[in-house]
């Protein structure tokens, strides 16, 4: 049996029915239905083996146990339900991992703070390292190691602002070890010197420097829930609320790619999601689109992978090469697959904001433009069979009440699009990581209606996007989108009974501007490592 183990919540170790979005599903809190209820909808329990490993884990888990493997380390994921398996005695050193330990990232922080509960995710992983024999096991000894990107939630500065985080981390026996960033190499150094029962550093935050190069990330040994592959690492749009721009970029190569798809492929996975910060400019040194990248990535994602999906796409990058994407949907669609989603960072309608706070985000355009980029954008998606779900910032630092206003304004303009609609409450993470968590006792009544019209717009679409969404052939699964349905349509008469629907009294027409065209700036070149 391996003496380094590593696993995550039950949240996060499922495939959510094949559905990545559903994942999402986990940052609520259980309202009104049971737990269990949730679990069945959004994270049904994974298959193991008769040694506890799952059919399928999250991927950067995969990645840093593919290291450690490439490194001799004896090391496997295993299920949190079978951990007992491994302690107390057997594992000497326990990795956690997780998207959002104690739900304080978006869109976590929003659910907890308008419902005032826990969501799934924070309490799953509470209960995951309050178990007996986990406990037992760090009373005899064992590590414990802590990373993954929501690891700045057991820095010492996330602690002294939410305090009942370091009362519980005091109650599990503490944390060994808390490590931020990308730790593919670090965290062989990291292992053996816990095997060897040496001084761990107790916080260690890795700098982009530290961001290893293509040759040095592992490939994947087992499978990655719903098929996830990584094209690539970091983004150059320098977003000051986002932490992935301080890294480099780097590109995979097909090769490297293709490894990996072998590896999903080989249990049957006929899903997959290709994972960057912007699919959409593979292989670029800058924020131009090359088709003589993405179209070869495209082709060799669907010799493997029935249906692909993509994980981010940024809304400038498709209006600078709108005819491009068509060129991608003759490749993935077909009788295998109808649609595809990703999800888009629009975060705000104005265009002072964009200006403030993420002046990358709209190059080589205007800022000026972003309204009417967002809706083109929206417009090009649905022509071309994408479904996205657009992510939206409530209470950024610089936000005044005419912000929210024109943010409001576009969500109208948005509101017959196929799309999915999320508002999400500020994190300080980033350049403004110093900045303070915006909260609902902070809402003004313009951002309550911003709340309530995404809210409606996303319970209205869902309703038209079940059908494409839910390709179920089977009765039990067939079943199961019966469930959604009724769950939607719930939470919709809910909305409507507590005065939370909202609706634009004049939705905007859609119409295309043939003379939304890039600003006359030089592209910048992406800072790369090969």
């Amino acid at each position: 049996m391996p003496e380094v183990v590593l696993t995550c919540d039950w949240t996060m170790m499922s495939d959510h029915h094949g559905k990545e979005f559903l994942g999402f599903g986990t940052t609520t809190p259980a309202y009104i239905l049971p737990e269990k209820a949730y679990q069945k909808l959004f994270f049904p329990v994974m298959d193991v083996d008769e040694n506890g490993y799952p059919e399928q884990a999250p991927y950067g888990m995969r990645k840093v146990e593919a290291s450690l493997l490439d490194a001799g380390v004896d090391a496997r994921i295993v299920h949190p339900s079978y951990l007992h398996m491994y302690m107390p005695g057997k594992a000497k050193v326990l990795l956690v991992s997780g998207h959002d330990y104690f739900g304080l990232n978006p869109p976590s922080s929003t659910f907890a703070g308008v419902m005032r509960k826990d969501p799934l995710n924070c309490v799953n992983f509470k209960r995951m390292l309050s178990m007996p024999h986990v406990l037992e096991a760090r009373r005899q000894g064992m590590k414990l190691i802590a990373g993954g990107p929501c690891a700045w939630q057991l820095s010492p500065a996330t602690r002294m602002k939410v305090p009942w985080i370091g009362e519980f981390v005091e109650a599990i026996g503490g944390i060994d070890s808390v490590v931020e960033g990308e730790a593919d190499i670090y965290v062989r150094d990291l292992v053996r010197k816990a095997l060897a029962d040496e001084f761990l550093p107790p916080h260690v935050v890795l700098t982009p420097k530290d961001a290893p190069k293509v040759e040095e990330i592992s490939s994947i040994r087992y499978p990655s829930v719903n098929g996830l592959i990584e094209i690539g690492r970091g983004c150059c749009r320098g977003c000051s609320f986002c932490s992935v721009t301080t890294r480099p970029t780097r590109w995979y190569p097909l090769s490297k790619i293709e490894e990996e798809l072998k590896v999903n492929q080989k249990i049957g996975i006929k899903k997959g999601l290709l994972h960057s910060d912007d699919v959409y400019f593979y292989g670029s040194p800058n924020v131009m689109p090359r088709e003589d990248k993405l179209l070869p990535l495209l082709s060799l994602a669907k010799k493997y992978y029935p249906q692909v999906g993509w994980s981010h796409v940024a809304i400038a990058s498709l209006m600078t090469r709108p005819k491009l994407l068509s060129k991608c949907a003759e490749i993935l669609i077909d009788d295998h697959q109808s649609w595809w989603g990703v999800e888009v960072g629009v975060e705000t309608g104005s265009p002072r904001i964009i200006t403030a706070a993420m002046p990358g985000k709209v190059a080589p355009f205007k800022a000026s433009q972003w309204p009417e980029l967002v809706v083109q954008a929206a417009g090009l998606m649905n022509d071309n069979h994408v479904y996205p779900a657009c992510t939206f910032i409530v209470g950024l630092p610089q936000e005044t009440e005419d912000d929210v206003r024109m943010t409001i304004e576009l969500i109208d303009r948005l509101w017959d699009f196929r799309a999915i609609l999320v508002p999400m409450f500020f994190v300080p993470l980033g350049h403004l990581k110093t900045k303070d968590w915006f909260r609902r006792d902070r809402l003004s009544p313009l951002q309550q209606e911003l709340l309530k019209r995404a809210l409606s717009h996303g319970l209205r679409q869902s309703k038209t996007l079940m059908r494409d969404f839910f390709d179920w052939e089977t009765e039990h699964k067939r079943a199961y989108r019966a469930t959604f349905r009724g769950f939607v349509g719930f939470l919709q008469l809910i909305t409507k009974m507590n005065g939370l629907w909202s609706s634009p009294d004049h939705p905007a027409e859609r119409i295309r501007d043939p003379n939304l065209t890039p600003d006359r700036l030089p592209i910048p070149t992406i800072p790369m490592r090969e």
